[in-house]
């Protein structure tokens, strides 16, 4: 009795969701049918490598990852980003399964001509248009995309650089449904007035210790703005996108959260700020992952990953007293070559950037106000110029067309030596690198571990990625690293935080997933954007085989201990009146038992449509069984049994 109440109220509760019924009024499509389907929410932390995942974790600011690690059993898995380590080559190998698509986030179109920045909606969506025809199935197909570079092949996008603001379905809803929209979540609005409040006092108190420590006045004071709409309204505004989405029941949803990422760029990725973000992003998480367990339409798994880290850097004009472009000019001087160099140093940063994906004529008109813009289009690059594109660790030079390869070699050592540059490449024929440090040359990919470590945690991956990075159409002719096993790390940037390069930490990500996800099988002890990719098409049914999700644990992983398991799974219906088989197994399988006892099994009833239980949830399990009726249903017209 008690157990029908409370799925009685459950309904009740779903009959009445805000974002169910908020759906409606915005005439979205929902997706009705089986409640057993499988759906995918994949949240994306960027930006947080699997080190500082684990230090905020011990500190207490992740709470509710912690429960799912605890109580969920989710596995922490270490996820290499691949090279460049960027969130759009990482998007592009995880949306559409093409690694390296791009060479860094700032990179000069041979086609054009012109250095292009992958927050720029044009340049975006040209380079997603190449791949999407080059590479594999849209993984997002059916879905929404929340902050990506790349739609994915997702039907609706918000504040991507594609869309640029809300999809189409709020910007042209009537003033009404804003309305209704507006009092449906009025309590989330007000916590977000709250939040933007307390943010912006943080922001200011983080402006003041700026000033003391010498920093600029006018990029401080525009990165309170910056901040507060990055890490606090984007953020709340994607939930709840999110949640409506879920209630409508897409098959993949997902999302990226920049505010952990915005801060580590400017402060460092250990700062406080950095870390303070990470608090109001686990609860985001908890919300998402909350109604995804409420949903009426889906069997939803949530899946959390980075995809790549961070390192602390110094500035490259800081250490040298100058700035990249200056000391290409004074290299190529040696050679008496007195070419004009360009480069996109005086360009605003991506962080400030990213603000501009709230989309509107008005916000950007407000940041144009604040200097916050795209800057002015790059002329044509003549082929007697050499031209520069760095926006991070990873510059690319390119050089006039005039330098013999001869010529570009003493170019690459020159700048390695005598300029405090840590790494520079050049391709020497096809498969083959030329690296020059201060200390000499290394012929990559062969001695690959001398120069980066032997014991980098990716280290069998780099050469075959750095490979792809340096060959790609447009790359420049040299590639300059700001590390090398045994150098400090720096960026051609001004920011405290930096990513895109080799660094251990700047490549290692994570991925936090259920026990049960069936993930690809691999010689590596590491996950890569392509292999989260074909766990979601296999968790959504879209290939042709399917892992089994409780894979059989080896023989030398097994326990010498007999683990046995007994459970009363109520003919698979759950507290919300929905009979969902692979639920159970589900529940099953992350307890890893070697052997199972159900009770409470039906087959062959017609209150459970006739389904085989035990053997449906054998096979889901890939364990054997044997079935013994408890007792036999006289009542029912089918062969019914029960355990």
């Amino acid at each position: 009795m008690i157990g029908r109440l409370e799925t009685a109220l459950r309904r009740l509760r779903r009959s009445l969701s805000r974002s169910l019924w908020l759906s409606r009024l915005l005439r979205l499509p929902v997706s009705e049918g089986s409640p057993n389907r499988p759906g995918l929410i994949m949240i994306q932390i960027d930006g947080l490598s699997q080190p500082q995942l684990e230090q905020a974790l011990q500190r207490g600011e992740l709470p509710f990852l912690r429960r799912l690690i605890r109580r969920e059993d989710y596995q922490v898995h270490a996820h290499y980003s691949g090279l460049p380590s960027t969130t759009p080559a990482v998007q592009a190998e995880l949306f559409y399964g093409v690694r390296a698509a791009v060479p860094a986030f700032s990179f000069r179109e041979r086609n054009s001509g012109r250095i292009v920045r992958m927050y720029e909606p044009e340049a975006a969506a040209r380079i997603e248009d190449r791949y999407r025809d080059a590479g594999d199935e849209p993984l997002l197909r059916g879905g929404s995309a929340y902050l990506d570079n790349f739609s994915g092949g997702a039907e609706e996008t918000h504040f991507c650089p594609s869309s640029m603001g809300w999809g189409p379905a709020l910007r042209g809803a009537n003033p009404l449904v804003l309305v209704a929209f507006v009092l449906s979540h009025l309590y989330s609005l007000m916590r977000i007035a709250a939040l933007l409040a307390l943010e912006s006092g943080l922001a200011l108190t983080d402006f003041v210790r700026g000033q003391a420590r010498g920093q600029d006045f006018i990029k401080e004071l525009k990165f309170i703005p910056t901040r507060v709409a990055i890490s606090i309204l984007l953020r709340e505004l994607c939930v709840i996108g999110g949640k409506l989405d879920i209630s409508r029941g897409l098959p993949i949803i997902h999302l990226n959260f920049l505010g952990y990422d915005e801060q580590a760029h400017r402060r460092g990725p250990d700062s406080l700020f950095a870390h303070w973000t990470l608090k109001g992003i686990d609860d985001a998480v908890a919300r998402l992952w909350r109604a995804a367990n409420r949903s009426v339409w889906r069997h939803y798994d949530v899946w959390i990953y980075s995809d790549h880290g961070q390192v602390g850097v110094r500035p490259y004009h800081e250490l040298q007293g100058h700035d990249l472009e200056q000391s290409v000019r004074t290299a190529l001087a040696q050679l008496a070559v007195h070419p004009a160099v360009t480069g996109n140093r005086d360009l605003p940063g991506v962080q400030t950037q990213r603000v501009r994906l709230l989309g509107g004529r008005n916000i950007q008109r407000l940041f144009s106000v604040l200097g916050i813009n795209g800057g002015e289009p790059d002329q044509d690059q003549d082929q007697d110029d050499a031209m520069i594109a760095a926006l991070g660790p990873v510059a690319h030079v390119y050089l006039p067309a005039r330098l013999k390869v001869r010529e570009r070699e003493l170019l690459a050592r020159d700048l390695a030596r005598n300029h405090g540059i840590p790494v520079v490449l050049s391709c020497r024929a096809a498969g083959r690198l030329r690296a020059w440090t201060d200390t000499g040359g290394f012929d990559l990919p062969q001695e690959v571990p001398a120069l980066f470590g032997a014991r980098h945690p990716f280290i069998d991956s780099l050469g075959d990625d750095l490979l792809r990075l340096c060959e790609h159409p447009d790359a420049g002719d040299l590639v300059l690293l700001g590390w090398h096993a045994g150098s400090s790390p720096l960026s051609f940037a001004n920011e405290a935080g930096a990513h895109a390069g080799l660094h251990p930490e700047e490549t290692h990500g994570f991925a936090l997933l259920p026990p049960d996800t069936a993930l690809p099988r691999s010689d590596h002890t590491y996950l890569r954007p392509g292999d989260l990719r074909d766990a979601a098409l296999r968790q959504l049914g879209r290939v042709a085989t399917r892992t089994g999700a409780a894979r059989r644990r080896p023989a030398a992983a097994r326990s010498a201990r007999l683990r046995v398991m007994s459970y009363n799974v109520h003919s698979c219906i759950g507290m919300d009146g929905r009979i969902d088989v692979e639920r159970i197994a589900r529940i099953i399988a992350r307890a890893r038992p070697d052997v199972v006892a159900l009770q409470e099994l039906d087959v062959g009833r017609q209150r459970t449509a006739g389904m085989d239980q035990a053997h449906l949830i054998a096979r889901y399990l890939e364990m054997e069984f044997h079935f013994h009726p408890a007792l036999h249903s006289r009542e029912e017209t089918l062969r019914g049994r029960d355990s």
